[in-house]
């Protein structure tokens, strides 16, 4: 308990996964060096030089120095404190005796370490820089030698001693390094599958109120439907009982403006992205039925489509149904009093780039005055006020009848 306690010196849950793992390497391989100079204390009893106390002393501190890091959450710290004491100490210590002694053994399981606490959430430089180091200071422990750190009462014998002792304390230490490293390996992966199973159960509760979310707002555009098409029936019948003609074309127009809403939420029931409209297909089936519902012989009309596949959002999809209906209204009350000519009306929608431009033209008798329309349209006016809502540019003109056009962002 204690020790594992030790181990997770500083580290806290919400720590990134690589983070914990370097932090708790560094506490561990600290740990095993305070254990292994414990043991080192044991020379005493085998040799008659003196005891090499103040590399063992170094050494100490700077493993506690790594702990101390950590324990302050200072884990760039510990790490560069950790490689670069240890490194220290071995040099020191290969220093103190000669290489028959093997002290340089203890620079293997000190790179196992290095490859260990390597951190892919950071830069590959720091690792290279920590390898750099260790390889500088194996490489100054063979290449240069300082007699003032010798340790002059080793004899021969004890040489021999200490071989055989550094060679099992080496061998000792990196086995049990090896064990609680592959230990911890195992702990942080039983974590990482708990945290992966509970977001998977996390994501299946997300998915599930998606689902329910979007059934009940399928729901709600069925119900807004409905309730709309109760509208539109009372305006039909409130129609049929008008007093007079004028009374009768206004509550039609009503109606089929109450109708082209509903067709948006009737689109919205009737598929998966209850937030985006097939332009194309609401257009034409509007156009259709605005065609229908208007009191002119419907078979006189001919309509010409030329619709792109577009999706737009339903923000944008009811202005645009409104605008088309009060176009269309237009056309169908005013154009076509001069029997001349076959009705003709042409829907158009381009998308070009991140623009579409809808248009609607008869080959009626065009608008009287384009430049004091709103004065004398209600419609007209009200177009004006609904392309504002999706930010479009509408122009009225005439050409070989009349022509509302608007464009607007895609």
């Amino acid at each position: 308990m204690v020790f594992g306690n030790l181990i997770n010196l500083g580290v806290e849950t919400e720590m990134e996964f690589y983070q914990k793992r370097e932090a708790r390497i560094v506490n561990l391989v600290a740990l095993i060096t305070l254990f292994g100079l414990l043991i080192g204390v044991s020379t005493i009893f085998f040799i008659s030089g003196n005891y090499a106390i103040a590399s063992v002393i170094f050494t100490t501190l700077s493993s506690c120095l790594s702990l101390y890091f950590n324990y302050r959450k200072l884990y760039n710290y510990a790490t560069y404190a950790f490689v670069i004491t240890i490194n220290l100490s071995v040099f020191v210590l290969c220093q103190e005796y000669t290489p028959g002694v093997g002290n340089y053994l203890y620079y293997f399981p000190m790179i196992f370490c290095v490859a260990l606490i390597h951190n892919p959430s950071m830069p590959n430089k720091r690792t290279v820089i920590f390898f750099i180091i260790t390889l500088v200071s194996f490489l100054c422990s063979w290449a240069i030698d300082i007699p003032l750190l010798k340790n002059q009462t080793i004899t021969g014998e004890d040489n021999a001693t200490l071989l055989v002792y550094n060679s099992i304390l080496a061998f000792i230490i990196t086995i049990i390094l090896v064990y609680l490293i592959v230990k911890l390996i195992n702990r942080q992966n039983d974590e990482a599958i708990n945290l992966l199973h509970k977001e998977q159960k996390a994501q299946l509760v997300v998915t599930q109120s998606l689902k329910e979310k979007d059934v009940l707002l399928a729901e709600i555009q069925h119900r807004v439907k409905n309730n709309l098409a109760i509208i539109t029936g009372l305006l039909n019948l409130q129609a049929e009982k008008a007093p007079c003609e004028e009374s009768r074309l206004l509550m039609i127009e009503s109606k089929n403006r109450v109708l082209s809403i509903a067709m948006v939420h009737d689109r919205l029931y009737k598929k998966d992205n209850l937030s985006r409209i097939n332009l194309q297909l609401y257009l034409s089936e509007l156009v259709q039925e605005l065609v229908k519902s208007f009191p002119i012989n419907k078979e006189e009309v001919e309509i010409i489509e030329d619709l792109d596949k577009v999706e737009i959002e339903i923000t944008k999809a009811v202005p645009i149904g409104l605008i088309i209906n009060e176009a269309l209204t237009n056309s169908l009350k005013h154009a076509f009093k001069n029997e001349t000519e076959k009705p003709v009306i042409k829907i158009k929608v381009k998308q070009i780039y991140d623009r579409i431009n809808i248009s609607l033209c008869d080959n009626g008798l065009g608008f009287s005055d384009t430049n004091n329309r709103k004065e004398t349209a209600l419609g007209l006016s009200l177009i004006e006020s609904l392309a504002d809502q999706i930010d479009a540019k509408v122009v009225f003109k005439n050409e070989g009848g009349a022509c509302v056009s608007m464009v607007f962002p895609a």
